[in-house]
């Protein structure tokens, strides 16, 4: 909470703001008291019978896969990947906070500097890097897989 808006004052300013509707600055309250009203929460308040997350069920009866075993449904499961109703969009937003923070990198980079990114559009693993950026000239890459006691790897 250091950085610029987004500090406690900038927190106590939101809520405190009259334009600010009271369930917005309710609903930001119920996510830093970790209170959300998810299938959990509202099981321990005795409101819902089951804990298991609705989200993955909807996602897993649309696809036709069983909806047993379902986990449960608690504020971190639905902002994490592992929810396969919310996979999709935290995937999404994953990237696309990498890609900005990946641009903001190479815009800060000078001219002078000899540092280079080598992964700008896309993952990749290092046989593909050793590949495409010619490190074996610098060195060969069974050394590399030798030195770590694995052997060779695909």
């Amino acid at each position: 909470m250091l950085r610029q808006n987004e500090s406690r004052a900038f927190l106590g300013e939101y809520l405190n703001d009259p334009r600010v509707r009271w369930r917005h600055k309710m609903r930001e309250m119920m996510a830093i008291a970790r209170i959300i009203l998810v299938a959990k929460w509202l099981a321990q308040m005795k409101k819902q019978s089951g804990v298991s997350c609705t989200l993955c069920k909807t996602a897993r009866a649309q696809r036709g896969a069983s909806t047993e075993n379902l986990p449960e449904e608690t504020y971190g499961h639905i902002n994490s990947a592992f929810c396969d109703g919310m996979a999709t969009t935290v995937t999404a937003a994953h990237h696309f906070m990498w890609k900005h923070l990946y641009a903001s990198m190479q815009a800060a980079q000078t001219p002078a500097s000899k540092l280079r990114f080598v992964t700008a559009n896309k993952e990749g693993s290092m046989n593909t890097l050793w590949q495409k950026e010619k490190f074996e000239q610098l060195m060969p890459q069974q050394r590399i897989t030798d030195r770590d006691g694995k052997g060779s790897r695909n």
